[in-house]
């Protein structure tokens, strides 16, 4: 309760525009494809701003849009190195914008399947990507999922409502983050293309 509780206060961030007079960063929109998305958002005293978008198309079929979220210090790779200790650590949203409806049970197919293909496969985080797997709904065109990675754990909201939080307290939570991330950003992606375009840095 306590994580649902501080997840959906800080979603009440989400949207502001502001200017951070702490990194001195000024949002603005962005768009990719059809939609529009912040440049910058904040969660507690950390400062995240776009790094990466991609609209992503299969033949003429509009597919989603999206943007990858990580503070400003941390290089848009650090999505694939999560787990690695030797690096500094960032907060991390991949806001995901949908151009067609997708059921529930295709995104709990693809958590399952490409969580496995990367390798995360223990018993521990096993348990964990079933709790998160839970937390999805269906979705209808133009809504959007936002997930995130935090100390609190890894977090699922849609269309700004929080829908819950995994691994908090747990001292799998990297290697949870890096296993629900490996999704988009593993060796064996969903949709290479993607995994490209959101980790291409966008120009300053």
């Amino acid at each position: 309760m306590g994580c649902k509780i501080i997840w959906t206060i800080l979603l009440l961030l989400v949207n502001i525009t502001l200017a951070s007079s702490n990194n001195n960063i000024e949002s603005s929109d962005i768009d990719v494809g059809p939609h529009s998305f912040p440049t910058v958002f904040q969660r507690r005293n950390t400062t995240l701003i776009a790094k990466g978008t991609s609209y992503l198309t299969y033949f003429s079929l509009a597919i989603c849009s999206a943007v990858l979220y990580l503070e400003p210090h941390a290089p848009n790779d650090f999505v694939t190195r999560v787990q690695d200790s030797s690096v500094n650590q960032s907060s991390i949203a991949l806001e995901i914008s949908y151009h067609k409806p997708v059921r529930a049970s295709d995104f709990r197919w693809a958590t399952s399947t490409y969580t496995a293909k990367n390798g995360h496969v223990s018993s521990h985080i096993k348990h964990l990507i079933d709790q998160f797997n839970a937390l999805y709904k269906d979705v209808k065109r133009g809504e959007r999922y936002l997930l995130e990675y935090h100390s609190d754990g890894v977090a699922l909201s849609l269309n700004g409502d929080f829908l819950g939080c995994v691994g908090g307290g747990s001292p799998h939570g990297r290697e949870l983050a890096q296993a629900i991330y490996s999704i988009w950003f593993g060796k064996y992606p969903f949709f290479e293309r993607l995994k490209k375009d959101l980790l291409t840095p966008l120009s300053a």
